[in-house]
């Protein structure tokens, strides 16, 4: 098994771990339900590693979208974003991470990627996120 992809996947439940808020102790019998006898990660190997992530994802965990240097999130992506935040600020949205925002998107165009929606897509998202936020508020007052 490569070293990197070991060392990836480690980092992945290592972080997966903090995001959920996992105990030491919850952490140790998470492993040795998933892989019985086992109570630490370092001792996983390859598609052992890859149960684990699977059970972290079961358990609500989801992998951070991979960032792009070369392409700028574009506006419309930046637009959707401030929306998403202010509903998680009425508690309309349980999740403010752009992972969650991600799988809205990907619910409203089949397109994961934030930065791959074209301009028609984009605004389809904004116009769902604008509508839910116009609810939100009426209800609020």
């Amino acid at each position: 098994m490569p070293q990197d992809y070991r060392r990836r996947c480690l980092a992945k439940i290592h972080i997966a771990k903090k995001e959920l808020g996992l105990s030491d102790e919850e952490y140790r019998a998470l492993i040795d339900s998933t892989i019985a006898g086992r109570t630490s990660a370092a001792d996983l190997d390859e598609a052992e590693l890859r149960h684990l992530l699977d059970r972290l994802q079961a358990l609500g965990w989801r992998p951070r979208l991979p960032r792009s240097g070369d392409r700028p999130l574009p506006a419309t992506v930046w637009k959707a974003r401030g929306l998403w935040l202010r509903l998680h600020q009425l508690g309309a949205v349980r999740d403010p991470r752009w992972t969650a925002l991600a799988r809205f998107a990907k619910r409203m165009t089949g397109i994961a990627d934030l930065r791959q929606l074209n301009g028609q897509q984009a605004t389809i998202v904004i116009e769902a996120l604008k509508g839910w936020l116009e609810r939100t508020e009426n209800r609020s007052r």
